[in-house]
């Protein structure tokens, strides 16, 4: 181990661990060694320490340029340094092509985003003053992201060549729409990115940027990575860990918990995912914190209404959540 962070966890793959301000302050990215060429999976933030630590990581395995730059997901502890790796004769980033239209309004062009996250809070039944500053919330991550474009846009089921091994691409939509995993059927190797953590449980969120249904599809792709019985999973934080289908369980049964207490709060009569929210997690000082819970609760009542098991009322002033009426 290197004072960088580099291990290898597999036959010419690397894991090295960067830091970050959140989650639990690191990000694991890896790398496919190939002689003079290395592949990179995940690239962290873009931050002079992160991009030294890749860059003398790339040094020590014996590589003298990056090849590609596969990103799992635009999150900027994923894809904040893909500007500095790749692009403009660098590294070719690979990406799946529904998180591609997610990084201008995210990272560059943020007015726009920033309108419908003031409109989304509102309508939510989150106060004015809260509101905007929940809207305001996606400026500061910005500052550590370098955006590119994508030179290969992904659909999933994919055979990339990292390094000197084949792996499959796997789209696991549910944290972010077009989240992806790596999957190494030889050796059984899964790179779950932020789909599938040993100790956390990645924000599964309802918001502007996500898909219809996030949290529905976040558990049908736990499934599927289960199903393949992984040797070893190797997760964008914390440490590999293997007992893919006792971790899936635990996950899907921590969400069974959360739609329990939330029919259990709107049980009571009509909600906004604002009541709903503040009521499951409590009032939090950390504006990103009230965000990701809004978003959370949000998921999960849009997964209940789904089922039949609540109405979703709308207008343009406000979205509600309700017991479903008698019916005849």
């Amino acid at each position: 181990m290197l004072q960088t962070g580099l291990s290898e966890v597999a036959t010419g793959v690397f894991e090295l661990r960067l830091p970050i301000p959140f989650e639990d302050g690191l990000v694991n990215v890896f790398l496919f060694a190939d002689g003079d060429e290395v592949d990179l999976l995940d690239c962290g933030m873009n931050s002079d320490e992160s991009v030294h630590a890749i860059r003398a990581a790339v040094s020590h395995v014996g590589a003298k340029r990056i090849r590609r730059l596969v990103v799992t997901h635009i999150h900027p502890d994923h894809y904040g340094a893909a500007g500095t790796i790749a692009g403009d004769g660098g590294a070719d980033l690979y990406l799946h092509r529904l998180e591609v239209p997610l990084v201008n309004p995210r990272y560059v062009e943020l007015e726009h985003l920033v309108d419908e996250v003031h409109t989304y809070a509102l309508v939510n039944g989150v106060p004015e003053d809260e509101a905007e500053v929940l809207s305001n919330s996606q400026r500061a991550l910005s500052q550590v992201v370098k955006t590119t474009e994508a030179a290969v846009q992904l659909d999933g089921a994919e055979t990339l060549e990292m390094g000197r091994r084949q792996l499959r691409v796997e789209w696991t939509p549910g944290h972010s729409p077009g989240h992806i995993c790596l999957y190494e059927k030889g050796e059984k190797l899964l790179f779950a990115g932020d789909h599938i953590l040993p100790e956390l449980s990645p924000n599964v969120g309802l918001h502007p940027q996500s898909t219809p249904d996030p949290l529905h599809e976040y558990l049908d792709g736990l499934k599927r990575m289960a199903a393949y019985e992984p040797r070893l999973i190797l997760p964008a934080h914390g440490r590999p860990f293997a007992d893919a289908a006792g971790r899936v369980a635990t996950l899907a049964a921590h969400h069974a918990r959360r739609l329990g207490q939330i029919l259990e709060i709107v049980s009571g009569g009509e909600r906004s995912a604002w009541e709903v929210a503040l009521e499951l997690w409590g009032p939090r000082d950390n504006l990103y914190e009230r965000r990701l819970a809004l978003q959370e609760g949000l998921a999960h009542l849009q997964a209940l209404a789904v089922e039949g098991r609540l109405e979703k009322l709308v207008s343009p002033a406000a979205v509600r959540w309700r017991p479903p009426s008698a019916q005849a």
